[in-house]
């Protein structure tokens, strides 16, 4: 970003906390007489800061920001589901439940298995695409998903919050980013197609929007191009006018007349920029501070709508965020390895996902099960050998996945050195890749050797390392966190995030209105699968079956069967050994137990001569 340029969004940001200071007073006093509202006239708001790392938010970069979480609640032990991908955690926050309930696997997956090539075919638009994984993150695609003779109205394997709202006669709005949006109704467009959708509804995202009535919006939406920093702030500053103006004062009518309003508004930053110019760069902060912008924004419009009494504001952010280390181009080694035909070759189907890679093995290529079982373990034993690798993942043998490995214990997965998905809340979904490989994060090593157009740039290839140009920008400030991935377009020092390690595990979450204690640090472990059930106790609805998260009671004022805030839960350690030739590999996984769920905490993988 420009010099000027980089002035005036710090010179926003500025003028954004006086005005958040000012509110913070307003609401401050109104909070006593907050319990006078009707439950059913509650606003609920879910603000998404794409790829916020907790670490990164502090009094200078992220002032208004910092402001709430001192303020409010901050959940100091929060969680991203694994795999810490964007459409993963979306499904997530718009249901309260684990890839094994949503279905939801990834930000590509590869559908073909599961619909069948000849079903796959006759998908309006898309059905040519299935052959290879999907990108998710496209309104268009998903709303084709969701109509027969694809998943028919089942995208998401259960109902959301968003849903629940909209059948209570509330309101709803739903805007930003294409993809993550769509998963909190999945049904928005074909609701409006058959005329039999809520009247009280807004949905905008980058490539659709409804009702018709809406879809001119999207004509008036500034450019967004990938490489200029500046066009994604604009946008996300956009979609804030269209929450501040259009939802909020919607919102309000609702509350006025005793119903529920729910609205999620989903930034693009600091996440897209953060991947392409990396973490600790000028580009990188500049997003921050626009984003903390449209908070200041968000907030101050709620307090001249007179609405704090009866707003709650969430916070929160999808994943954590990590250096590239190095480029893992996975099918390309499967391939020089004998274990797949060519990169493109369906017999062995790789879906890249940054940090986690799904593999799948064709039912036709490997039509009996030891076929297939013993193809994962070849592939098994090759990843664990290398040093990019971190915990791997198998799918549970009773959907169709390998069997024949004595389970150890409750985490053992069904082939030697793999954890079980369905322990972890990956499994029991007839969509479940055959294996989950995460790579390896690096979480005290920093980016100062890696980010920015001076350093080298690595890719592990069949022979070593192999040289690439670095495409990311200077580096201002180290960030600790790098981690091995696999992303088409992405090199050495740029940003990436979907693997099991603490820094893309560990997501940033604060709350503050009048349903949500002031000032308290939250040190119970929490997580994204917590925010659809809190937001449904507040707003009144009915708790949505195959929810695995937890109401947030600790965090709420009414303190409804109150955990204790001071509890840091049960630590709990899943380990699995794989015995090569001329190695043993341990794969460790720490984990927290807290109100009957278990949270990912961090993974280590030590490798020792064989015995």
């Amino acid at each position: 970003m420009r010099p000027r340029k980089a002035a005036l969004v710090a010179a926003i940001a500025v003028i954004a906390v006086v005005a958040s200071l000012a509110l913070a007073a307003r609401a401050g006093a109104k909070e006593a007489g907050a319990r006078a509202v009707p439950a059913r006239g509650r606003i609920f708001v879910l603000m998404v800061w794409d790829g916020l790392r907790p670490d990164l938010v502090d009094a200078v970069n992220t002032p208004n920001l910092f402001a709430l979480e001192q303020a409010g609640v901050r959940f100091a032990r929060h969680h991203s589901i694994y795999p810490t991908l964007t459409m993963v955690n979306a499904a997530g926050l718009a249901t309260g439940a684990a890839p094994g309930g949503s279905g939801i696997y990834g930000d590509a997956m590869y559908l073909a298995p599961v619909l069948g090539m000849a079903r796959a075919a006759a998908i309006p638009q898309i059905g040519v695409l299935l052959g290879d994984p999907l990108n998710l993150e496209n309104s268009r695609y998903l709303a084709e998903l969701n109509e027969s003779p694809a998943f028919d109205g089942r995208l998401i394997g259960l109902r959301t919050t968003a849903q629940e709202v909209e059948a209570a006669g509330g309101y709803v709005a739903v805007i930003g980013k294409a993809g993550p949006t769509l998963l909190f109704d999945d049904n928005f467009v074909k609701k409006e197609s058959n005329g039999k959708g809520p009247r009280n509804y807004l949905f905008v995202a980058d490539d659709l929007a409804a009702p018709q009535a809406s879809a001119a919006e999207l004509a008036q939406a500034p450019p967004m191009k990938r490489g200029d920093y500046g066009s994604v702030i604009a946008r996300d500053g956009w979609f804030a006018k269209l929450a501040t103006d259009q939802a909020l004062p919607a919102a309000r009518a609702a509350s006025a007349a005793g119903q529920p309003a729910l609205i999620v508004f989903w930034q693009h930053n600091p996440d897209l920029t953060q991947h392409m110019a990396g973490l600790g760069t000028q580009p990188a902060r500049d997003a921050l501070h626009a984003c903390d912008a449209n908070l200041a924004a968000l907030r101050a419009a709620i307090g001249a709508l007179g609405i704090a009494d009866r707003t709650d504001l969430v916070v929160v952010s999808d994943h954590g965020f990590a250096t590239i280390k190095a480029m893992v181009p996975l099918a390309r080694l499967l391939v020089a390895a004998g274990l797949k035909k060519s990169v493109k070759s369906t017999d062995i189907v790789v879906a890249d996902g940054g940090g986690s890679d799904s593999v799948y093995v064709s039912r036709s290529d490997f039509p009996r099960a030891g076929a297939r079982r013993e193809v994962l373990r070849r592939i098994v034993e090759y990843t664990a050998a290398q040093e990019w690798v971190g915990p791997i993942f198998a799918r549970d043998a009773t959907v169709g996945g390998p069997s024949g490995h004595p389970r150890g214990h409750g985490y053992d997965g069904s082939i030697a050195g793999t954890f079980d998905e369905s322990a972890f809340g990956l499994g029991n979904n007839a969509r479940a890749p055959d294996l989950i490989i995460s790579f390896r994060e690096l979480s005290d090593v920093d980016n100062s050797e890696l980010t920015g157009p001076v350093h080298p740039g690595d890719t592990m290839g069949p022979n070593g390392p192999e040289a690439q140009t670095n495409h990311s920008s200077a580096l201002v400030h180290p960030v600790p966190g790098v981690v091995y991935a696999d992303a088409n377009g992405f090199t050495s020092g740029m940003g990436m995030h979907g693997a099991a390690g603490a820094r893309e595990l560990h997501n940033f979450a604060a709350a503050i209105g009048p349903d949500f204690h002031r000032g308290l640090i939250d040190t119970a472990p929490t997580g994204n699968a917590d925010i659809a059930p809190t937001a449904a106790e507040i707003l009144r609805q009915a708790p949505v079956e195959g929810v695995t998260g937890r109401v947030l009671r600790e965090a709420l004022v009414s303190r409804r069967g109150r955990a204790d805030p001071r509890m840091c839960g049960e630590p709990v350690i899943a380990r699995t050994t794989l015995r090569l030739k001329t190695s043993r590999v341990t794969t460790t996984l720490r984990l927290t137990r807290y109100g009957g769920r278990e949270y990912l905490d961090d993974s280590a993988v030590t490798v020792t001569p064989a015995r």
